[in-house]
């Protein structure tokens, strides 16, 4: 049996799950897909993958599988102390977003940072009619309410925002008055695939949208690994580290 382990999380992205929905839609082989929340498996099912098991971390794994299966180890978490008989009694595969690194032990590692090891649903391949609109994905959780902070530039901007899953109930309330249009979460899909301009803080969101065919501006405060970085430069993606209005709308008429 294979796994895909994606590591999900109320204060977190789940970047890692639309990885591992992307990976399971192209297995022959049945894949079974974990996660750590009972909402990050109703996303999944919207995004086309009916079953999936809740674990609590990847220190929980080893509760799932049996001696020989394949597990894909998604996720920031730190390796538990019991990674190494992972290795012995399972066959594994870390993805890795960040700078490349070396095997631990035995397991393979899948270096997204390379072009070839894309992990994207086939659905943003596909030619969509593009409607005329610009719109701001801040990820699937956003606790500290940073999009408050930024209400002049969306504002200006005069763009459309698509919620995240993790949302704050009745968040949008407080985000009404400098959005022109509010798409609810389950939108996703089809906001991504139907939209002309995506400005988003969630690399795969990026990666989504770039391949969908909108012009497309991340916008990282942190700075990006150098693979990464690589990465953008070919998929020619800007980036933005800081909400900067006269930029965005340069790089949104010249892209």
């Amino acid at each position: 049996m294979r796994y895909y382990y994606a590591h999900t999380s109320h204060k977190g992205s789940l970047d890692a799950l639309r990885r591992g929905v992307a990976y399971i839609k192209k297995q022959e082989e049945k894949t079974k897909l974990l996660v750590n929340d009972f909402r990050a498996g109703l996303v999944a099912k919207e995004l086309g993958i009916d079953n999936s098991t809740t674990i609590e971390t990847i220190s929980d794994i080893d509760l799932v599988l049996e001696l020989g299966d394949t597990i894909i180890i998604d996720s920031m978490e730190d390796l538990p102390k019991q990674f190494k008989s992972y290795c012995n009694n399972y066959k594994v595969f870390r993805v890795l977003l960040d700078e490349p690194q070396e095997p631990i032990f035995n397991e393979q590692i899948i270096n997204l940072s390379k072009k070839e090891n894309l992990l994207v649903d086939d659905i943003y391949r596909r030619e969509y009619e593009k409607k005329k609109r610009i719109v701001f994905f801040g990820g699937d959780s956003d606790h500290e309410k940073s999009i408050l902070k930024h209400k002049s530039f969306f504002k200006e901007l005069k763009a459309d925002l698509l919620l995240g899953h993790y949302f704050f109930v009745n968040y949008e309330i407080e985000l009404k008055d400098f959005f022109v249009h509010i798409y609810e979460s389950e939108e996703y899909q089809e906001i991504i695939t139907t939209s002309s301009d995506i400005i988003t803080t969630s690399i795969q969101c990026a990666i989504e949208s770039k391949i969908a065919g909108a012009n497309t501006i991340l916008i990282s405060e942190e700075n990006l690994s150098l693979s990464i970085s690589t990465l953008f430069v070919y998929l020619d993606i800007p980036v933005l580290h800081k909400y900067d209005l006269s930029k965005a709308t340069v790089l949104l008429m010249s892209i």
